[in-house]
Protein backbone atom coordinates (compact mmCIF):
# COMPACT_ATOMS: atom_id res chain seq x y z
CA UNK A 1 0.00 0.00 0.00
CA UNK A 2 1.63 3.28 -1.12
CA UNK A 3 1.04 6.73 0.38
CA UNK A 4 -1.30 7.79 -2.48
CA UNK A 5 -3.65 4.91 -1.66
CA UNK A 6 -3.53 5.79 2.04
CA UNK A 7 -4.64 9.35 1.27
CA UNK A 8 -7.75 8.00 -0.48
CA UNK A 9 -8.84 5.93 2.54
CA UNK A 10 -11.69 7.00 4.80
CA UNK A 11 -10.37 9.59 7.33
CA UNK A 12 -11.39 7.40 10.28
CA UNK A 13 -9.50 4.42 8.92
CA UNK A 14 -6.53 6.64 8.17
CA UNK A 15 -6.41 7.84 11.77
CA UNK A 16 -6.66 4.24 12.97
CA UNK A 17 -3.84 3.20 10.61
CA UNK A 18 -1.51 5.97 11.77
CA UNK A 19 -2.42 5.35 15.43
CA UNK A 20 -1.68 1.63 15.12
CA UNK A 21 1.60 2.32 13.30
CA UNK A 22 2.65 4.84 15.96
CA UNK A 23 1.76 2.41 18.76
CA UNK A 24 3.70 -0.43 17.11
CA UNK A 25 6.76 1.77 16.57
CA UNK A 26 6.55 2.99 20.19
CA UNK A 27 6.53 -0.59 21.53
CA UNK A 28 9.48 -1.52 19.31
CA UNK A 29 11.31 1.59 20.52
CA UNK A 30 10.67 0.69 24.18
CA UNK A 31 11.89 -2.88 23.66
CA UNK A 32 14.93 -2.05 21.51
CA UNK A 33 16.19 0.76 23.77
CA UNK A 34 15.23 -1.03 27.01
CA UNK A 35 18.75 -0.92 28.47
CA UNK A 36 18.86 2.86 28.02
CA UNK A 37 15.30 3.77 28.93
CA UNK A 38 14.89 1.64 32.09
CA UNK A 39 17.74 3.26 34.06
CA UNK A 40 16.67 6.68 32.76
CA UNK A 41 13.06 6.28 33.97
CA UNK A 42 14.29 4.82 37.27
CA UNK A 43 16.64 7.79 37.62
CA UNK A 44 13.68 10.08 36.96
CA UNK A 45 11.82 8.56 39.92
CA UNK A 46 14.87 8.91 42.19
CA UNK A 47 15.33 12.48 41.00
CA UNK A 48 11.76 13.16 42.03
CA UNK A 49 12.37 11.68 45.49
CA UNK A 50 15.44 13.92 45.82
CA UNK A 51 13.33 16.87 44.69
CA UNK A 52 10.79 16.20 47.45
CA UNK A 53 13.58 15.73 49.99
CA UNK A 54 15.02 19.08 48.91
CA UNK A 55 11.66 20.71 49.66
CA UNK A 56 11.63 19.09 53.09
CA UNK A 57 15.18 20.28 53.81
CA UNK A 58 14.10 23.77 52.74
CA UNK A 59 11.83 23.92 55.78
CA UNK A 60 14.86 23.61 58.08
CA UNK A 61 15.97 27.06 59.20
CA UNK A 62 19.36 28.18 60.52
CA UNK A 63 19.11 31.57 62.19
CA UNK A 64 15.92 32.21 60.26
CA UNK A 65 17.43 31.32 56.86
CA UNK A 66 17.00 28.24 54.68
CA UNK A 67 19.93 26.33 53.26
CA UNK A 68 21.06 27.34 49.76
CA UNK A 69 19.41 25.38 46.93
CA UNK A 70 22.68 23.77 45.83
CA UNK A 71 23.43 22.58 49.38
CA UNK A 72 19.93 21.11 49.78
CA UNK A 73 20.33 19.29 46.47
CA UNK A 74 23.73 17.92 47.46
CA UNK A 75 22.52 16.76 50.89
CA UNK A 76 19.40 15.13 49.40
CA UNK A 77 21.52 13.31 46.81
CA UNK A 78 23.99 12.08 49.46
CA UNK A 79 21.17 10.93 51.77
CA UNK A 80 19.46 8.88 49.04
CA UNK A 81 22.79 7.42 47.86
CA UNK A 82 23.85 6.42 51.38
CA UNK A 83 20.44 4.84 52.03
CA UNK A 84 20.75 2.66 48.92
CA UNK A 85 24.35 1.69 49.74
CA UNK A 86 23.37 0.86 53.33
CA UNK A 87 20.47 -1.30 52.15
CA UNK A 88 22.77 -3.10 49.73
CA UNK A 89 25.26 -3.82 52.51
CA UNK A 90 22.56 -5.13 54.88
CA UNK A 91 21.09 -7.40 52.21
CA UNK A 92 24.54 -8.71 51.27
CA UNK A 93 25.16 -9.62 54.92
CA UNK A 94 21.78 -11.39 55.09
CA UNK A 95 22.59 -13.40 51.94
CA UNK A 96 25.94 -14.49 53.39
CA UNK A 97 24.18 -15.64 56.56
CA UNK A 98 21.60 -17.43 54.43
CA UNK A 99 24.41 -19.31 52.68
CA UNK A 100 25.89 -20.31 56.05
CA UNK A 101 22.66 -21.85 57.36
CA UNK A 102 21.69 -23.52 54.06
CA UNK A 103 22.84 -27.01 55.22
CA UNK A 104 20.55 -26.73 58.27
CA UNK A 105 17.62 -25.88 56.00
CA UNK A 106 18.37 -28.93 53.86
CA UNK A 107 18.25 -31.16 56.95
CA UNK A 108 14.92 -29.71 58.07
CA UNK A 109 13.44 -30.13 54.59
CA UNK A 110 14.45 -33.80 54.60
CA UNK A 111 12.82 -34.24 58.01
CA UNK A 112 9.66 -32.60 56.71
CA UNK A 113 9.57 -34.98 53.75
CA UNK A 114 9.92 -37.91 56.16
CA UNK A 115 6.92 -36.63 58.12
CA UNK A 116 4.92 -36.34 54.91
CA UNK A 117 5.68 -39.95 54.02
CA UNK A 118 3.83 -41.08 57.15
CA UNK A 119 0.78 -39.00 56.14
CA UNK A 120 0.67 -39.88 52.43
CA UNK A 121 0.97 -43.63 52.17
CA UNK A 122 1.67 -43.48 48.44
CA UNK A 123 5.19 -44.46 47.26
CA UNK A 124 4.78 -42.80 43.83
CA UNK A 125 3.79 -39.44 45.27
CA UNK A 126 6.58 -39.53 47.86
CA UNK A 127 9.18 -40.50 45.26
CA UNK A 128 8.11 -37.49 43.18
CA UNK A 129 8.30 -35.23 46.25
CA UNK A 130 11.77 -36.51 47.17
CA UNK A 131 13.05 -35.99 43.62
CA UNK A 132 11.61 -32.46 43.56
CA UNK A 133 13.13 -31.59 46.93
CA UNK A 134 16.49 -33.04 45.89
CA UNK A 135 16.58 -30.56 43.00
CA UNK A 136 16.32 -27.59 45.38
CA UNK A 137 19.79 -26.08 45.56
CA UNK A 138 19.60 -23.68 48.49
CA UNK A 139 23.25 -22.62 48.19
CA UNK A 140 22.70 -22.03 44.47
CA UNK A 141 19.69 -19.84 45.24
CA UNK A 142 21.84 -17.71 47.54
CA UNK A 143 24.53 -17.42 44.84
CA UNK A 144 21.96 -16.33 42.26
CA UNK A 145 20.59 -13.70 44.62
CA UNK A 146 24.10 -12.35 45.24
CA UNK A 147 24.74 -12.17 41.48
CA UNK A 148 21.42 -10.38 41.00
CA UNK A 149 22.31 -7.89 43.72
CA UNK A 150 25.69 -7.26 42.11
CA UNK A 151 24.00 -6.58 38.78
CA UNK A 152 21.50 -4.30 40.51
CA UNK A 153 24.29 -2.36 42.22
CA UNK A 154 26.15 -1.97 38.91
CA UNK A 155 22.97 -0.75 37.26
CA UNK A 156 22.36 1.62 40.15
CA UNK A 157 25.70 3.31 39.47
CA UNK A 158 24.44 4.10 35.96
CA UNK A 159 21.20 5.42 37.46
CA UNK A 160 23.18 7.70 39.78
CA UNK A 161 25.03 9.19 36.81
CA UNK A 162 21.67 9.99 35.20
CA UNK A 163 20.45 11.53 38.46
CA UNK A 164 23.54 13.77 38.74
CA UNK A 165 22.98 15.17 35.24
CA UNK A 166 19.25 15.62 35.95
CA UNK A 167 20.11 17.67 39.03
CA UNK A 168 22.49 19.79 36.98
CA UNK A 169 19.87 20.22 34.26
CA UNK A 170 17.22 21.18 36.84
CA UNK A 171 19.11 24.36 37.70
CA UNK A 172 18.79 25.74 34.15
CA UNK A 173 15.49 24.13 33.10
CA UNK A 174 13.48 27.32 33.71
CA UNK A 175 15.74 29.21 31.28
CA UNK A 176 14.99 26.70 28.54
CA UNK A 177 11.24 26.90 29.21
CA UNK A 178 11.39 30.69 28.97
CA UNK A 179 13.31 30.29 25.72
CA UNK A 180 10.55 28.07 24.31
CA UNK A 181 7.84 30.57 25.32
CA UNK A 182 9.51 34.00 25.26
CA UNK A 183 6.19 35.88 25.38
CA UNK A 184 4.85 33.86 28.32
CA UNK A 185 1.43 33.84 26.71
CA UNK A 186 -1.35 31.26 26.59
CA UNK A 187 0.89 28.40 25.44
CA UNK A 188 3.29 29.10 28.30
CA UNK A 189 0.47 28.94 30.85
CA UNK A 190 -0.95 25.73 29.30
CA UNK A 191 2.51 24.11 29.40
CA UNK A 192 3.03 25.28 32.98
CA UNK A 193 -0.38 23.89 34.02
CA UNK A 194 0.38 20.53 32.35
CA UNK A 195 3.73 20.23 34.11
CA UNK A 196 2.03 21.23 37.38
CA UNK A 197 -0.58 18.47 37.03
CA UNK A 198 2.09 15.87 36.28
CA UNK A 199 4.17 17.16 39.20
CA UNK A 200 1.19 16.97 41.57
CA UNK A 201 0.26 13.46 40.41
CA UNK A 202 3.77 12.05 40.84
CA UNK A 203 4.17 13.86 44.16
CA UNK A 204 0.99 12.29 45.54
CA UNK A 205 1.93 8.84 44.20
CA UNK A 206 5.51 8.91 45.47
CA UNK A 207 4.52 10.24 48.90
CA UNK A 208 1.74 7.72 49.45
CA UNK A 209 3.64 4.72 48.05
CA UNK A 210 6.88 5.49 49.88
CA UNK A 211 5.05 5.99 53.16
CA UNK A 212 2.80 2.93 52.80
CA UNK A 213 5.66 0.73 51.57
CA UNK A 214 7.88 1.83 54.46
CA UNK A 215 5.12 1.26 57.04
CA UNK A 216 4.30 -2.14 55.54
CA UNK A 217 7.97 -3.16 55.54
CA UNK A 218 8.57 -1.86 59.08
CA UNK A 219 5.51 -3.54 60.62
CA UNK A 220 6.24 -6.74 58.68
CA UNK A 221 9.83 -6.65 59.98
CA UNK A 222 8.56 -6.49 63.57
CA UNK A 223 6.10 -9.32 62.89
CA UNK A 224 8.83 -11.50 61.32
CA UNK A 225 11.14 -10.89 64.30
CA UNK A 226 8.36 -11.86 66.72
CA UNK A 227 7.59 -15.02 64.70
CA UNK A 228 11.29 -15.91 64.64
CA UNK A 229 11.70 -15.94 60.84
CA UNK A 230 15.32 -15.61 59.71
CA UNK A 231 16.60 -12.61 57.72
CA UNK A 232 13.79 -10.16 58.51
CA UNK A 233 15.80 -7.27 57.00
CA UNK A 234 15.96 -9.03 53.62
CA UNK A 235 12.22 -9.78 53.63
CA UNK A 236 11.36 -6.25 54.77
CA UNK A 237 13.34 -4.84 51.84
CA UNK A 238 11.56 -7.14 49.39
CA UNK A 239 8.20 -6.19 50.91
CA UNK A 240 9.08 -2.50 50.45
CA UNK A 241 10.06 -2.95 46.79
CA UNK A 242 7.32 -5.37 45.76
CA UNK A 243 4.65 -3.17 47.36
CA UNK A 244 5.07 -0.87 44.33
CA UNK A 245 3.70 -3.64 42.09
CA UNK A 246 -0.13 -3.61 42.35
CA UNK A 247 -1.95 -6.79 43.36
CA UNK A 248 0.86 -9.25 42.52
CA UNK A 249 3.68 -7.66 44.55
CA UNK A 250 2.08 -7.80 48.02
CA UNK A 251 1.09 -11.43 47.49
CA UNK A 252 4.60 -12.50 46.45
CA UNK A 253 6.21 -10.51 49.29
CA UNK A 254 4.02 -12.42 51.78
CA UNK A 255 4.62 -15.78 50.12
CA UNK A 256 8.44 -15.73 50.02
CA UNK A 257 9.14 -15.43 53.78
CA UNK A 258 6.33 -17.94 54.42
CA UNK A 259 8.12 -20.45 52.19
CA UNK A 260 11.35 -19.79 54.10
CA UNK A 261 9.46 -20.57 57.31
CA UNK A 262 8.97 -24.13 56.02
CA UNK A 263 12.70 -24.48 55.31
CA UNK A 264 13.68 -22.94 58.64
CA UNK A 265 11.05 -24.32 61.02
CA UNK A 266 9.96 -27.43 59.13
CA UNK A 267 6.23 -26.95 59.66
CA UNK A 268 3.33 -26.12 57.34
CA UNK A 269 1.58 -24.43 60.25
CA UNK A 270 4.44 -21.92 60.45
CA UNK A 271 4.08 -21.32 56.69
CA UNK A 272 0.38 -20.57 57.12
CA UNK A 273 0.95 -18.34 60.16
CA UNK A 274 3.63 -16.20 58.49
CA UNK A 275 1.66 -15.87 55.25
CA UNK A 276 -1.62 -14.92 56.98
CA UNK A 277 0.02 -12.37 59.30
CA UNK A 278 1.85 -10.64 56.45
CA UNK A 279 -1.26 -10.66 54.25
CA UNK A 280 -3.31 -9.06 57.04
CA UNK A 281 -0.72 -6.29 57.33
CA UNK A 282 -0.79 -5.79 53.54
CA UNK A 283 -4.60 -5.73 53.40
CA UNK A 284 -5.06 -3.28 56.29
CA UNK A 285 -2.48 -0.79 55.02
CA UNK A 286 -3.21 -1.26 51.31
CA UNK A 287 -7.01 -1.29 51.45
CA UNK A 288 -7.77 1.18 54.27
CA UNK A 289 -4.79 3.47 54.90
CA UNK A 290 -3.39 3.94 51.38
CA UNK A 291 -6.64 5.11 49.71
CA UNK A 292 -6.97 7.87 52.33
CA UNK A 293 -3.42 9.03 51.65
CA UNK A 294 -3.61 8.79 47.86
CA UNK A 295 -7.20 9.96 47.45
CA UNK A 296 -8.25 10.59 43.86
CA UNK A 297 -4.93 12.03 42.73
CA UNK A 298 -3.99 9.25 40.30
CA UNK A 299 -7.48 8.83 38.80
CA UNK A 300 -6.77 5.40 37.25
CA UNK A 301 -9.35 2.65 36.89
CA UNK A 302 -8.53 -0.84 38.26
CA UNK A 303 -8.73 -2.26 34.71
CA UNK A 304 -6.19 0.32 33.53
CA UNK A 305 -3.91 -0.71 36.42
CA UNK A 306 -4.06 -4.36 35.32
CA UNK A 307 -3.45 -3.49 31.65
CA UNK A 308 -0.53 -1.19 32.52
CA UNK A 309 0.90 -3.84 34.83
CA UNK A 310 0.69 -6.53 32.14
CA UNK A 311 2.01 -4.28 29.34
CA UNK A 312 5.01 -2.79 31.14
CA UNK A 313 5.78 -6.08 32.85
CA UNK A 314 5.89 -7.86 29.49
CA UNK A 315 8.39 -5.45 27.96
CA UNK A 316 10.46 -4.31 30.97
CA UNK A 317 9.95 -7.08 33.54
CA UNK A 318 9.82 -6.26 37.27
CA UNK A 319 11.12 -2.72 36.72
CA UNK A 320 8.27 -2.14 34.27
CA UNK A 321 5.74 -3.36 36.83
CA UNK A 322 7.11 -0.95 39.44
CA UNK A 323 6.98 1.98 37.02
CA UNK A 324 3.67 1.06 35.36
CA UNK A 325 1.33 3.13 37.58
CA UNK A 326 3.16 6.49 37.52
CA UNK A 327 3.67 6.11 33.75
CA UNK A 328 -0.05 5.41 33.26
CA UNK A 329 -0.99 8.39 35.44
CA UNK A 330 1.25 10.74 33.46
CA UNK A 331 -0.11 9.38 30.16
CA UNK A 332 -3.73 10.07 31.27
CA UNK A 333 -2.87 13.63 32.31
CA UNK A 334 -1.13 14.38 29.00
CA UNK A 335 -3.82 12.78 26.80
CA UNK A 336 -6.53 14.73 28.64
CA UNK A 337 -5.00 18.00 27.43
CA UNK A 338 -5.55 17.34 23.71
CA UNK A 339 -8.97 16.97 21.99
CA UNK A 340 -7.78 14.09 19.79
CA UNK A 341 -6.71 11.89 22.72
CA UNK A 342 -9.04 13.14 25.47
CA UNK A 343 -11.46 10.24 24.92
CA UNK A 344 -8.65 7.77 25.67
CA UNK A 345 -7.91 9.57 28.94
CA UNK A 346 -11.61 9.38 29.87
CA UNK A 347 -11.69 5.62 29.19
CA UNK A 348 -8.55 4.98 31.24
CA UNK A 349 -9.57 7.20 34.18
CA UNK A 350 -11.36 5.95 37.29
CA UNK A 351 -14.77 7.63 36.78
CA UNK A 352 -14.36 9.49 33.49
CA UNK A 353 -13.51 12.81 35.12
CA UNK A 354 -10.23 14.15 33.70
CA UNK A 355 -10.79 17.82 34.50
CA UNK A 356 -11.06 20.74 32.15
Amino acid sequence: MNMNNIDQINPGLKIAFYSFSLAALSVLFLIYFENILKPFVFALMIWYIIKELKRALGRIKFRGKSMPTWLRGLLAFLIITLIFIGIFQLISMNIEQFNDVAPQYREKIDNLVSKLSTVFNNPKIMDYVRQSVAKINIAGIATNIVNSLSSFFTGFMVVLVYVIFMLLEEAIAHLKVEGLFPGKGKQYQEFKNLVGKIDKSIQAYMFSMLLISFLTAFISYIALVIMGVDFPVLWAFLIFILNFIPYIGPFISSLLPAVLAIFQLGSFLDFLTVFVVLEIIQIILGSFVQPKLMGKSLNISPLTVLIALAFWGSIWGVVGMILSIPIASIAIIIMAQFPGTRFVAVLLSEKGDVGD
